[in-house]
């Protein structure tokens, strides 16, 4: 019997040896590979809760600031309204939401300049952990009035003199004893437009003028300033405060300085006024007047005191149209003692004759119409309306302590640190 045996070929074992080297190569590039596929996707996950846990936070300080600016008004805001209650060691909230994204807590300080704390937290996805980031923010209250004009939809004026210029009520360098000194002006009485056009006439700027993107400036008169066109400010409308406003009694009444008005305020409080009539409002007297007259016309209107006992008179128009015909006397010379909001519904500002103004006026949708010479100064303070147009000649004296003691657009963020 013959038994054939079979040769063995070192080179059949080195193949397989090869083929066992390369499949455990391969094995171990793919495990690597899926390895860094499951890392960068962890990595990318996190990341993503990470920015998501920030936009969480920023979350948390709008809804904080919404409820800080409810809108612009004079009243106090309160603070506890919408479910964020009374203060606690000195801070409200926190209020917690949760959103599809993630969830934040906020709380802001008791400070006149309240400091915003927001922690936003973010889910890991295929995790179960989340990532959390908390900032601070810091705020300050930006001034309403913070040019001479102001205007959304264009400003066109005739004249040949100042236009507009500026001094400080509470300044003595730049005033005296509170009141406009021709021989005590500065070059801040800027002049803004969002859009439309600007037209000086012969008029000229003690300051600069700034313009919106869309605006444009006729090229008329001379402005001793820089001229901007990248001035971009929404003015929101007027909100009507949440305040009792009893009815006003009208009528010929004797006010202290011996002269007849229609109604005369001696003592704090807030009223209803529904017809036209000359106004009185006397020392330390702080007088909120909702005008529910479809057109209104004031007449004169005197504000009694000095700078440190003035009256002062903040008035909600309701109606239409507003007709100034009389003089604007305050006789501490502050314009933050008189500010006219005219809400949505208020349209149309006329000043005629020879009246002259002291104070603010803000109002969003009204178109502003100037006739006569505006003596005694012309006007005093700040206006922001919608346009402005000039048949007479009136001067414009912005007064710059708007910018430290007058009524305020809302609080805005001054600094931004994650802790």
């Amino acid at each position: 019997m013959k038994i054939k045996l079979t040769k063995q070929y070192p080179e059949q074992a080195s193949v397989l040896a090869v083929a066992l080297l390369t499949t455990g190569i391969l094995c171990v590039t793919i495990w690597s590979y899926l390895l860094m596929i499951q890392n960068q996707n962890l990595s990318v996950t996190r990341s993503q809760a990470w920015n998501g846990s920030l936009a969480m936070a920023e979350a948390g300080v709008e809804e904080a600031l919404a409820q800080l600016n409810p809108g612009v008004t004079a009243a106090d805001v309160d603070r506890t309204g919408n479910g964020w209650g009374s203060p606690s060691n000195g801070v409200y909230g926190p209020i917690t939401r949760t959103l599809t994204t993630g969830t934040y807590a906020v709380s802001y300080t008791t400070d006149s300049f309240p400091v915003i704390f927001s922690a936003g937290s973010a889910t890991v996805p295929f995790r179960s952990a989340s990532i959390s980031r908390v900032i601070r923010v810091t705020t300050t209250n930006v001034p309403l009035a913070n040019v001479s004009l102001g205007a959304l939809n264009g400003i066109s004026m005739n004249g040949n003199s100042i236009a507009a210029d500026s001094f400080d009520s509470s300044n003595t360098n730049l005033s005296t004893n509170g009141q406009f000194d021709s021989s005590k002006t500065t070059t801040n009485g800027n002049v803004a437009d969002v859009a439309g056009t600007v037209s000086l006439g012969n008029q000229t700027i003690e300051g600069s003028l700034y313009l919106g993107p869309t605006a444009s400036y006729a090229g008329s008169g001379t402005v001793s300033g820089s001229v901007y066109n990248n001035f971009n400010v929404n003015f929101p409308d007027v909100v009507l405060p949440s305040l009792p406003f009893p009815n006003s009694a009208s009528g010929s009444t004797m006010a202290p300085d011996g002269s007849t008005y229609n109604h005369v305020f001696l003592t704090p409080g807030n009223w209803t006024v529904a017809d036209s009539g000359s106004i009185y409002v006397g020392t330390n007297a702080g007088i909120v007047l909702k005008v529910t007259a479809a057109s209104w016309n004031p007449g004169s209107v005197n504000i009694v005191g000095s700078t440190t006992n003035s009256g002062n008179l903040t008035v909600y128009m309701l109606g239409a149209s507003a007709s100034m015909a009389g003089s604007t006397t305050v006789s501490s010379g502050v314009a933050a003692n008189f500010t006219y909001y005219g809400l949505p519904s208020n349209t149309s500002v006329t000043f005629s004759g020879n009246s002259s103004f002291v104070g603010v006026i803000y109002a969003p949708e009204v178109s502003l119409t100037l006739n006569g010479g505006g003596n005694n100064n012309g006007f005093i303070g700040s206006c922001i309306v919608n346009s402005i147009t000039m048949h007479g000649h009136y001067d414009f004296h912005f007064d710059q302590a708007l910018l430290k003691n007058g009524p305020s657009r809302g609080y805005t963020a001054t600094s931004w640190t994650e802790l």
